[in-house]
This record gives C-alpha cells, sequence and structure tokens, in this order.
C-alpha cells in the first residue's frame, strides 16, 4: 500500500493488526513507527523487539497471542524476516508456517505486530508470501523514485512554512543525490538556520549542506574524462582534507567507472533508467547521473581507464610512499592521451 495512504489511516485511528514494512528507507520507517506511537499513545504501548535470525517463529507467535494487561496495545517489531524473500537462510517448519498463516487471518487484537523485510521484493511463488500479501497490510518503505524524493520534500518544506527558495530545494536534493533520509537530515540543519528568520537561498545551501562523498567522486570522475586537469586536482586534494583516505578515494572511483560502462552496456541493450537501477541494485539517481556522463565517451575509452584505475589499485596498496603520488601520475598519464 502507499506510504502515505497508510499513514492517513493511522491518524484516521485505522490501526492494523499487522502490518509488513517492506524496504530499508530509514526515513519512512522511523515516520511509520512515530506516526502509530503518536496516535495510540506512548502510555498505551507495552513494545517488545525480536530479531528473527535469533529467535523461533514460534516464539514470536507465542508473544503476538499474549494480551496486554496495563497497556491497550502490545507492540512486537520483528526485524530481518527473510523467510519471504527467494533466498534466505530462515527455515520455517510446516507445523510453524500453519500456525503462522492462522494468526495472520485471526490475530489477537490487543497485539501490532510489525513485521520487517528490507528486500524490496518478495518471493509471490511461496505460499506464506501470498498469505502476507493478502491479510496483512504492507507499508512501502523502499526507496522513493527521483520525481517522489522531490515532491515528498517540497511537501514537507511547505508544512514547515520554511522559506525556501526552488534553487534552494533542488542545491539540497543533488548533494545528496536524491536520498530522502538525508535529505530529511539536512532539512533539520537547515529549519534550525531559518529560526533566525533569513530566507534559505542557495548559497546557504551551499554553506550548510555538505556534498555526498558519491557526489564528490562523480565530479572528480567528470572532470578526469573531460581532462580538466587543474579541476580534477583540486576536487582530489579537497578530498584528501576531508581526511579521505587515497586507497578509500580510489575504490570509489573504480565503482564509479565500472557503474559507468555497466549503464553503458545496459542502456546499449535497450534497458531503462528503473531497470538498470533495479538490476545493479544502486541509486535511480546514481543512474541517471552515470547515462548522462557515459554518453560523451566512447566504451573503449571508460574501459581503458578502468584497467588503469586497476593497476593504479594494487600498485597503491603493494608499494611505499605517499599514496596519493599514483593518482597524480595516473591522471597526468591520461590528459596526454
Amino acid at each position: 500500500m502507499e506510504f502515505q495512504k497508510v499513514i492517513q489511516m493511522i491518524r484516521q485511528n485505522q490501526i492494523a493488526s499487522n502490518y509488513l514494512l517492506q524496504g530499508n528507507e530509514s526515513y519512512l520507517q522511523k515516520l511509520f513507527l512515530d506516526t502509530l506511537v503518536q496516535v495510540v499513545g506512548e502510555e498505551e504501548i507495552d513494545r517488545v523487539h525480536f530479531d528473527l535470525d535469533e529467535v523461533s517463529i514460534t516464539q514470536v507467535l507465542d508473544e503476538a497471542d499474549t494480551y496486554a494487561f496495563f497497556t491497550q496495545y502490545r507492540l512486537i517489531i520483528i526485524d530481518n524476516v527473510t523467510f519471504l524473500n527467494a533466498q534466505t537462510t530462515q527455515k520455517i517448519s510446516d507445523e510453524e508456517t500453519n500456525r503462522l498463516l492462522e494468526y495472520l487471518t485471526n490475530p489477537n487484537p490487543s497485539s501490532i505486530v510489525i513485521w520487517r523485510v528490507e528486500s524490496e521484493q518478495l518471493d509471490k511463488r511461496k505460499k506464506v508470501s501470498k498469505a502476507f500479501l493478502k491479510d496483512v497490510t504492507v507499508v512501502d518503505a523502499t526507496a522513493m523514485k527521483q520525481d517522489e524524493v522531490e515532491r515528498f520534500v517540497t511537501q514537507h518544506v511547505k508544512g514547515l512554512s520554511l522559506s525556501m527558495t526552488d534553487d534552494a530545494r533542488k542545491e539540497l536534493l543533488q548533494r545528496v543525490q536524491y536520498r530522502l533520509s538525508d535529505a530529511m537530515n539536512e532539512l533539520n540543519k537547515l529549519e534550525q538556520y531559518a529560526l533566525s528568520g533569513k530566507a534559505i537561498n542557495k548559497d546557504v545551501v551551499r554553506q550548510l549542506v555538505p556534498r555526498s562523498l558519491e557526489s564528490n567522486v562523480f565530479e572528480l570522475s567528470n572532470a578526469i574524462m573531460a581532462k580538466q586537469l587543474a579541476n580534477a586536482t583540486q576536487i582530489y586534494e579537497d578530498l584528501l582534507l576531508m581526511r579521505n583516505e587515497p586507497i578509500a578515494l580510489h575504490a570509489l572511483m573504480i565503482s564509479q567507472f565500472r557503474l559507468l560502462i555497466q549503464v553503458k552496456l545496459l542502456a546499449a541493450a535497450g534497458r531503462l533508467e528503473h531497470e538498470i537501477a533495479t538490476q545493479l541494485g544502486v541509486h535511480a539517481y546514481r543512474v541517471k547521473l552515470a547515462l548522462q556522463l557515459a554518453r560523451h565517451y566512447p566504451l573503449a575509452q571508460l574501459t581503458a581507464f578502468y584497467e588503469q584505475l586497476i593497476k593504479t589499485d594494487f600498485q597503491m596498496k603493494t608499494s611505499f610512499g605517499d599514496k596519493e603520488i599514483h593518482f597524480y601520475l595516473l591522471v597526468t598519464q591520461f590528459m596526454t592521451i
């Protein structure tokens, strides 16, 4: 079910007995739990936490079947629910499965059970997965697409009555690479700034919101491919000043160029942005940026530099002296090609 619809139902006091909290978007997970507790009342909830990698389904169901005595509800949160996935190490006996299916159709009215599944895809072939999708309220807490994040942040800013320009909002989203949880964390910082009565413009965002490391590495890769030696050197030295280790930065560059090659190949095969993001398991905005950059360079050039990165990585890890020297040699050599 759409996340906002679930939140609306909870605020209207339509509380379900079982929720399947699916996805790993931390801000949405927190918002869901906070809203549920706020509506029911902190004093009316007895919380119990389980990790399904450490306890059995029988233990969970025993707890769920227990009635609340001193509170209105018992909130039972179950982490690492992977038996609904195609690949899992969690084994459930037929007896446990039958008891679970029975509980889903006839739950304890004084228990609110939250089954947390990080995977964005369930194995719908399984009988138990079909039962969850049929009898449990599914809460979509998966990573939002770029336009969804933009709408969510825009509505949140309006709700706070913040004086924030459109350019400032776009700059914020670009700096966090359209990751919702990061955007909301940075908005808390900007909200504190706005308490002084000042408007939030693009310059304010640039001063208060740092670029993500991945964003900086993308800019570095862009500068290298464009053969902008001074710009590439400046970005690299800025990253070193921020106490990033040369070997770690190099590993990120390898990852970035691997992504450039992968998206170029998949796009040539006719795959769409969201399909590429799903297949590679990366954020859709990273795929969008990678496609924009990769289309300007032939595959052979990207592959050649990637191979040089691999060789340099080996040299950095097996030689003595300043590790950053290898980066300068690599870039200088590439600029002369």
